[in-house]
């Protein structure tokens, strides 16, 4: 393969690049182009330079290294090393950039003022690799995916075709597991003998966690299961369903079936079992769920159709039922995608695939009923159990069928497996952290309590003083009114009047007497209570807070000082329709609302919340009390522990000396292997949860990392190795980005051709050139915080997500100012909006350094059938073209397109490591997956070879979305994981301590290692081929037949410019006819009119009207353009360019949808749309 050529002289990149592009990024200083750049030919070249550590290397036998040579692309980026791209890409590049795509690209990155400013110069890096079962990556997969899915697919496939036999009518009232066959015989069985089960539990969940009953439907006979503890055998509540030898593979039906999994025996359990989990609600979701938007509306449309059924069932009247049956009542025409979706429940799903209402109520019988309660009604209680088997099955037969249709890939269904089994390992030290957060929860809870009593009974000082507590600005807001003491007569006669009985608290104002919920309950005071924030005498800036039951907490300005904050856009209140009066009639001073994270429409209902603990360390938000500031951090500190307190708590443990001795049998362990110590969690996940197939779980993939302020924050660290075990994971660093800036350089066919994809590749969070760095700069916060801007707009947020955002941020900005930086981060990333019909048939993004990758995502959006670009899995049928809108829920459909992709690269890489794992014998299991981290629990002696495994596997996955997007190579530098994790607990990084008010004990570091203290380890790390496969999960791959397919991206292209290279770039050339010269965005120049044939917005737009600026077309430097060159609006020199502007003004084979092979027909890889930098159209602009 050709590919340009330059020195690598020793691999070390001089520190002085790095500082010179950190301040380019936060300065924009001019530079001096990268030394030798400038004057590379626009060809292609390999360098001569071994790589360190090659066959030269003193102890070359102790190094996995091998000699190579480091590669470098057209614009400077450095690629894989000679050696691997060989072992990757053995065909070579079948499809290299032209050398006008190369002008282009380089005129794009030098607009951006990017072009030379190159940082990686780290050394190449080689070594062998597995082979790939193919030629290319796409076939490697495909027979990785096929030998992971098998037997498991034919099974599924099985099972949907099959019918279940007729329930039973009665039920034996047996311990254990009882068959029931069709024809009413019933016999007593350790277990179901099937390898195919539709299952469901039944748990009495207000005593127990523990399931008493369930119910197995299989093609040839139904089962049932009792618990001994349900018939009164044993006083051991602790009793799991066994299911059988987990070595038979097997596959398991149900919907939520992550619930049912956590009460089977033999899950709980090092080694992974071979059943293989379909939930069906994750098939529902992938079919036919809705995003979050879609959910309001479609609760909206199901309350009025149970409405109108309702009036049908009820009324006698025939025209009435008919006109409603008809919908003539319907206050507005429905979108037609209420009709393709419903939400998760099986109620729903029933409803909505079979149109069959099922009925719930007996299902609140095993939390109402006791276990007498339960024995009393078994054979109905069985019969509904069975009854969910029964429907579940009948929802698989339509959903799986569906699933694979729109998830073609075997890839997407073999990870599932793996997904759905994931284990988490802990000992006796999770009781001891559930004790001391529990602890020290009460701890602090209890102290600020005793503080705020203190001030209660302060407060009650001046309750027979009016003057004092109605001149009190706090305490004028309280309720004094209620201190009489209502009087009886004396029992006798001459007897003085007493005190009536049953009065609460007498003499007692209104508002301390609400503080008992009884009168002879304790007070119920906290941070949380209203009254709190005025016992503590809270202002802000000085001023007293007031409650305001519409606004609610607001602060009171002298009408005098009132400027001061409508400057800086704080929002005044309207008492209009303010119900207490002393707000309404107050003429003296204006009220503030607080600010609020969620924006100026939402009120604030208690300051004492974490969100404004920096307001008090700012000062803005003070008290005269010194601990009103403690009581605030006391609250911040127990504020995790509040809210995920009871679902920590209530996690099924299940220790292994409680286990039966079944889980003990040799069929469950290999002979001589260790028991450990402890016991287990199995998290309930529904591995497809989200539209976008993410997988779902409400504790462990929503904990936050260990904070020294949260208590119980260290939750992930309580997950530990068994002895002899340990955690091997890594994050995938920067996936969605790089996901869509890949997608971005695929119009060049060049890694980093567009500004995203080099900033993504060459920028350095160190350096401060990284993406979130150069927002963080742009916005001036903190990086963090840009993180949150970036990926929101990468998912479709606009300017008022951001203005939002950084008001949030900074909330002494004005509008005005908010506005203007905002307009200018998506000015200078997003790009200008553009509408040229002489283009494009929409309007598309140019001139941004991220435009290019808007216009694919939202060609994406605006496709009838949208697919993920490398798996092809399609998007749910409620956001598909023909059920919505035009430009309905596009930030969904945005958002869809990169997160979808993100889940294929999970499921690439966890269908690779199946592979790894099983040809080269390592003794590792998936523990836990959290969006891009990925965690397997290794035995010891394999930790390094599996560290090299999942370095392998990341390759390949990167190498694979760079193949299906049209560019065969990939960059080094993000080829492999910057480190891979080793740890003895489960933790964000090896290095932290995770020490928190309830964990004072610091857990030692693990070993965080790079592949090149990697690949020095030698043998340790090895994958060595001389390996033989266990006979009993080998993988077969070359039984394995594979058709070629034409890639995702591919099919776009041709629907978009067809099959003629050169009218691609012809298409590209012109899309990128008029750019803006970016390094000029600061300096205002004359705005140029905008004509009729050319209407052009500005993310700015809603701001204050800003100067156009500097404009230039590419025609004007004759080396950014092809020969075959557009030179006007709407013609080329050549004469073809016309045609196919015309072609595209009409939709001519641009249409979305299925093409006759039932495939979605395009994605515009190519076209104009993705011109970021090089947009433009219509009438061009004058050269300023």
């Amino acid at each position: 393969m050709p590919i340009l050529i330059r020195n690598f002289p020793g691999g070390d990149a001089p520190a002085a690049s790095f500082i010179r592009l950190a301040r380019h990024r936060a300065a924009r200083r001019s530079w001096r182009p990268w030394p030798g750049l400038a004057s590379l030919p626009a060809r292609r070249w390999d360098s001569t330079v071994a790589a360190p550590g090659g066959a030269a290397t003193a102890g070359a036998d102790r190094n996995l290294s091998v000699p190579c040579q480091a590669r470098f692309n057209e614009i400077g980026v450095q690629q894989l090393s000679s050696n691997i791209y060989e072992q990757l890409f053995p065909r070579g590049n079948t499809s290299p950039a032209s050398p006008e795509l190369v002008e282009l690209a380089r005129d794009h990155l030098r607009r951006h003022d990017l072009l030379g400013k190159n940082t990686d110069n780290t050394p190449p890096v080689a070594f062998d690799l597995p082979p790939l079962a193919g030629q290319t990556l796409d076939e490697h997969f495909y027979k990785l995916g096929v030998d992971a899915a098998e037997p498991f697919l034919t099974h599924a496939k099985q099972l949907a075709r099959s019918t279940l036999p007729p329930k039973p009518r009665s039920w034996v009232r047996r311990s254990g597991w009882t068959k029931y066959y069709p024809d009413g015989r019933t016999e007593q069985v350790d277990a179901p003998g099937e390898n195919m089960l539709v299952f469901d539990t039944e748990v009495m969940w207000k005593e127990n966690p523990i399931a008493v009953m369930a119910c197995a439907g299989a093609p040839d006979a139904w089962y049932a299961w009792l618990s001994p503890w349900l018939l009164g055998e044993t006083e051991n509540e602790h009793q799991l369903v066994p299911l059988g030898d987990p070595s038979v593979e097997r596959v398991i039906v149900g919907h939520n079936v992550g619930f049912d999994r956590a009460r089977i025996l033999e899950e709980y359990d090092l080694r992974q079992t071979r059943n293989s989990f379909l939930d069906t609600m994750s098939l529902h979701v992938a079919v036919n769920g809705m995003c979050s938007q879609q959910r309001p509306t479609w609760m909206k449309h199901k309350k009025n159709r149970e409405l109108r059924d309702k009036i049908a069932k009820e009324s006698s009247n025939v025209e009435l039922v008919e006109l409603l049956n008809n919908g003539a009542f319907t206050a507005e025409e429905e979108e037609l995608w209420v009709e393709r979706s419903s939400i998760n429940s099986l109620r729903d799903v029933a409803k909505f695939h079979l149109d069959v209402s099922i009925d719930k109520e007996l299902r609140n019988a095993f939390g109402e009923l006791d276990r007498e309660g339960v024995l009393a009604k078994l054979d109905e209680l069985l019969t509904y159990c069975a009854a969910d088997v029964a429907i579940t099955h009948r929802v698989y037969q339509i959903v799986f069928p569906n699933f694979l249709r729109v998830c073609p890939h075997p890839v997407s269904f073999a990870a599932l497996r793996h997904l759905s089994s994931v284990i988490l390992p802990v000992d006796k030290s999770w009781d001891s952290y559930l004790a001391n957060a529990e602890a020290t929860y009460h701890k602090l809870s209890d102290a600020v309590q005793e503080r705020l009593v203190l001030l209660t009974e302060k407060a009650l000082e001046i309750k027979d003083d009016p003057e004092k507590w109605q001149n009190d600005p706090w305490m004028m807001q309280l309720d004094w009114s209620g201190q009489e003491i209502k009087m009886v007569k004396g029992k006798k006669k001459n007897d003085p009047p007493r005190p009536a009985a049953r009065q609460k608290k007498p003499g007692m104002p209104q508002w301390y007497k609400d503080l008992f919920p009884k009168n002879d309950s304790p007070i119920n005071i906290s941070v949380r209570t209203r009254i709190a924030p005025l016992l503590l005498r809270l202002s802000w800036d000085g001023y007293p807070l007031f409650w305001s039951d519409k606004h609610g907490f607001t602060f009171r300005v002298p009408r005098n000082d009132a400027k001061k904050y409508t400057d800086r856009q704080m929002v005044p209140c309207d008492f209009t329709d303010e119900p207490i009066a002393a707000l309404k009639e107050d003429r003296d001073h204006v009220y503030f609302k607080l600010p609020h994270k969620d924006g100026p429409t939402a009120r604030c209902v208690t300051p004492m919340a974490k969100g404004y603990l920096a307001y008090f360390e700012k000062g803005t938000l003070s008290s005269e009390y010194p601990y009103a500031k403690e009581a605030l951090e006391m609250n911040a500190s127990c504020s995790y522990w509040i809210s995920a307190r009871d679902r920590i708590m209530s996690q099924l443990v299940v220790y292994q000396d409680k286990l039966p001795s079944a889980a003990e049998e040799p069929s469950s362990r290999s002979k001589g292997e260790e028991t450990p110590v402890g016991g287990f969690i199995l998290p309930q996940v529904i591995p497809m949860g989200t539209i976008t197939r993410r997988a779902v779980e409400n504790t462990w993939l929503t904990a936050s990392n260990a904070k020294k302020n949260r208590v119980g924050s260290e939750l992930k660290a309580m997950v530990r190795a068994p002895p002899g075990h340990v955690f091997v994971g890594a994050d995938v660093d920067s996936e969605e980005l790089w996901i869509a800036s890949v997608v971005g350089d695929s119009t060049f066919k060049i890694h980093g051709s567009n500004a995203i994809g080099f900033m993504t590749l060459e920028g350095t969070k160190a350096a401060g050139t990284d993406l979130h760095s150069r927002t963080a700069s742009i916005l001036g916060i903190t990086r963090n915080d840009a993180k949150v801007f970036n990926y929101g707009r990468i998912y479709g947020a606009g300017l008022k997500f951001a203005a939002q955002l950084l008001r949030q941020f900074n909330p002494n900005l004005s509008e005005k100012e908010t506005l203007l930086i905002a307009s200018k981060l998506y000015a200078t990333t997003k790009g200008t909006k553009t509408n040229r019909k002489s283009l494009y048939k929409r309007p598309f993004w140019r001139g941004g350094t991220e435009s290019f990758v808007f216009n694919k995502l939202e060609e994406f959006a605006e496709q009838e059938r949208p697919r993920t670009p490398v798996l092809g899995a399609g998007i749910t049928e409620a956001l598909r073209g023909q059920y919505i809108s035009k430009g309905g829920y596009l930030t969904s459909r945005i958002n869809w397109a990169i997160q979808s992709s993100g889940v294929d690269y999970l499921h690439l890489l966890i269908v690779a490591m199946d592979y790894l794992t099983r040809r080269f014998n390592l003794a590792a299991r998936l523990a836990l997956t959290v969006h891009d981290e990925i965690r397997y629990l290794v035995q010891d002696h394999d930790k390094y070879r599996a560290a090299m495994a999942l370095q392998v596997a990341n390759l390949w996955t990167r190498a694979m979305f760079a193949q299906q997007v049209g560019i065969d190579d990939l960059p080094q530098s993000c080829a492999f994981f910057s480190a891979v994790d080793i740890d003895r607990v489960l933790r964000k990084e090896v290095d932290m301590d995770c020490i928190t008010p309830s964990n004072p004990t610091p857990i030692p570091p693990g070993e965080s290692i790079d592949i090149a203290a990697l690949l020095a380890m030698g043998d340790a790390a090895r994958l060595d081929e001389a390996i033989t496969p266990h006979p009993d999960h080998a993988p077969n791959l070359d039984a394995i037949p594979y058709t070629p397919r034409v890639p995702v991206m591919q099919e776009l292209r041709e629907a978009e410019c067809g099959a003629d290279p050169a009218a691609e770039l012809r298409f590209i050339a012109r899309r990128s006819a008029t750019t803006r010269r970016t390094a000029k965005t600061q300096q205002p120049t004359k705005s140029t009119p905008t004509t009729k044939s050319s209407t052009t917005t500005t993310a700015a737009a809603t701001a204050a009207a800003k100067p156009k600026k500097s404009i230039l077309p590419y025609y004007a430097s004759p080396n950014c353009c092809p020969s075959t060159r557009c030179s006007s609006a709407s013609r080329c020199r050549d004469g073809s360019a016309g045609a196919v502007a015309g072609r595209f003004r009409t939709g001519g084979g641009g249409a979305g949808g299925f093409d006759a092979r039932g495939k979605w027909d395009h994605w515009r890889a190519t076209s104009g749309r993705v011109g970021g930098g090089a947009g433009g159209g219509g009438k061009l602009p004058t050269r300023v």
